[in-house]
């Protein structure tokens, strides 16, 4: 609270002390990396979208928009034509091609010590053949109606600048050359970075000259430097700081449903976790999340209102699936699970576990909006359902690592899954949801290790599906997946950004802070 006072004092003065009228400055809060192939992360794509493009753009509404490609079609059911874009040059003045196209694909799944590989974006492709410097076909081992969706999540860069590059080569500059808006002109690290525009850029030109965008991990430093007008416009603005933020009458909030919807990941692949307890504190010899009535209870346990209006702050929309509203394979006819701690209770006792039993609730507690606080909420509505939960809260960087899919010996796990690459239920329902089969890029965010031959069945005919009612079998997969309770669903967040007086953000649903979608109002 002292730093909201010191910084409201402090604003009297000068409130536009903070940019030109050309230079916009933002407040982030998560440190990122500039090799657009090194950590597939939020914050690593946003800042890569300032320098670099995509095959193909989406938009804040997460629509497939033309980006280095003009057009894409389905030539035959397993090969799409992707048409670039002539005339684009990389900002050392090197004409773009297809053959820079070829080197992306090859370069993402072959940095060394990578510890999140690009590589699902490229799930299902085998073959890239050059037709001409303008034409590629992408051939897939199956049909894939939503190829041209992984393609906004692959940046391509330069052969010329890249071949042969290091992470680090990007950090320097030397590598870091895109066709984007913006070309590098310093990477600070963890402090941030700037960027200039790109003035050959082949789009809409930037409204701004310069970005300076500045890592501020903490929420009231960032808020401060928002009100003293050191920054103009900052992300992750904590959930119960909104009305106090705009009631200072110098900045504006802007909000939208975001494309993440939160859930619990089971553990059901282990016979047995040294994490999962009877209500003693004695290891148990076997897996109680292996019973379907155990994960329904689970579900039955969690109050989603509760969670959205108190660990929330009102900021999130309780669901009872794993798409946003309005996404493909959101089915109106699956309502929000009901809580009821006392048939949560009763399906214990009848899976055998009449005093409960004990497990571990790992969670992030940097990763999404309020996480640890939406962690010790639901261990206090698993007590009241006769569960023994311990939370366990943990930083991004190590919570991530030790839940890896064939690595986590957690009984369940806080997760989150955007959706906005292929705007439909296809990403996480074949991710998440779908047994563990790497090689064929099925179950790479399958963290509970579940596997149900009928769900993976319906999953792929829902997802290799090119003709027919496509939405219909999304949907059907999906009310087969919550009737397991493979995945149970909490809600989708909210991405909720401020800027200062005289400057309109624009929200993306896949909740990367992006300069473009910034522009002056004076």
């Amino acid at each position: 609270m002292r730093g909201w006072k010191a910084a409201l004092a402090a604003i009297g003065v000068a409130w536009c002390g903070g940019a030109s009228a050309q230079t916009l400055t933002m407040g982030v809060q998560a440190s990122f990396g500039i090799d657009p192939h090194f950590i597939f992360l939020g914050p690593n794509m946003a800042a890569a979208r300032h320098v670099f493009d995509t095959l193909v753009d989406r938009d804040a509404e997460s629509r497939w928009t033309p980006g280095l490609t003009q057009s894409w079609t389905p030539i035959q059911p397993q090969v799409w034509e992707f048409r670039l874009r002539q005339g684009v040059t990389f900002q050392d003045g090197t004409p773009f091609t297809a053959d820079d196209v070829v080197f992306s694909f090859e370069r993402i799944p072959n940095i060394p010590g990578n510890p999140g590989p690009y590589t699902p974006n490229l799930r299902g492709i085998t073959r890239v053949e050059v037709v001409d410097a303008h034409t590629l076909r992408l051939h897939t081992a199956s049909p894939n109606p939503v190829l041209p969706g992984q393609m906004t999540n692959v940046f391509i860069v330069s052969r010329r600048a890249a071949e042969g590059a290091a992470p680090s080569d990007f950090a320097s500059g030397r590598a870091a050359i895109g066709t984007g808006p913006f070309r590098l002109e310093q990477f600070r690290g963890s402090d941030g970075m700037s960027v200039t525009r790109y003035d050959n850029y082949w789009g809409q030109r930037p409204e701004w000259q310069r970005v300076n965008i500045r890592v501020i991990p903490n929420d009231a430093a960032r808020m401060a430097a928002l009100l003293a007008g050191d920054v103009d416009l900052i992300e992750e603005v904590p959930t119960g700081d909104v009305q106090r933020l705009q009631a200072s009458g110098r900045v504006s909030v802007f909000r939208q449903s975001s494309d993440r919807v939160i859930f619990l990941l089971p553990h059901v692949g282990a016979e047995r976790l040294p994490l999962i307890t009877d209500a003693e504190g004695r290891p148990l010899d076997h897996n109680p999340f292996r019973d379907i009535r155990v994960r329904e209870a689970l579900s039955l346990a969690v109050n989603r209102a509760a969670l959205v209006e108190r660990a929330m702050d009102g900021a999130a929309i309780a669901t009872g699936q794993l798409v946003p509203e309005g996404f493909g394979g959101w089915d109106p006819g699956i309502p929000v699970p009901p809580n009821d701690p006392a048939r949560a209770r009763r399906l214990l006792a009848e899976a055998g576990y009449p005093n409960g039993f004990g497990f571990t609730l790992a969670c992030p507690n940097n990763r999404y909006v309020n996480d640890a606080r939406v962690c010790q909420a639901l261990g206090q509505m698993f007590t009241r359902a006769g569960f023994h939960a311990r939370i366990e809260t943990q930083p991004g960087s190590v919570y991530f690592a030790r839940t890896a899919v064939g690595r986590n010996d957690v009984p369940l796990v806080f997760f989150g899954q955007s959706s906005s690459s292929t705007r439909d239920a296809t990403h996480v329902l074949s991710l998440a949801m779908h047994s563990q089969q790497l090689a064929r890029g099925l179950g790479q965010s399958n963290r509970g290790a579940f596997s149900d031959p009928n769900l993976d069945s319906l999953i792929q005919a829902a997802a290799f599906r090119m003709e027919g009612d496509r939405e219909a079998a999304l949907r059907t997969a999906m009310r087969e997946a919550m009737r397991l309770h493979a995945g149970i669903p909490l809600y989708t967040q909210m991405v909720i950004a401020a800027a200062r007086t005289g400057i309109v953000y624009t929200p993306r649903l896949d909740e990367q802070t992006v300069a473009i979608h910034a522009r002056r109002t004076n």
